[in-house]
């Protein structure tokens, strides 16, 4: 999760970065996710517009700074945030994880 202008910011600067320079980028993602495999239950994706529908059925755009999102499987909420200490998540100016629960019901 980072700020929606730092997000903006990344994409511009993906779009001048070299088909080598992106392929690195890429790399470090899939050693990153190789060291947490038995961890990982969906490695998740980007995720791209989004809508708040409200009572009624009024729909609009929204914005936000959610970023993508992966499925992980750990003892504890606090074990699951230790897994993304040496993510390239951070390397969005100001970027982070926010670690939720999935409850069962």
């Amino acid at each position: 999760m980072a700020s929606v202008e730092a997000y903006d910011k990344m994409k511009e600067e993906m779009k001048n970065k070299s088909p080598e320079e992106r392929q690195k980028g890429m790399e470090e993602w899939n050693a990153w996710m190789e060291r947490h495999k038995d961890k990982i239950v969906d490695p998740g994706a980007p995720v791209g517009s989004a809508k708040r529908v409200i009572e009624g059925g009024n729909v609009t755009d929204i914005r936000n700074e959610i970023g993508g999102y992966m499925i992980i499987q750990a003892e504890s909420a606090d074990v699951a945030a230790s897994i993304f200490n040496d993510s390239p998540h951070f390397g969005v100016q100001g970027g982070g994880v926010e670690v939720m629960e999935i409850v069962q019901m």
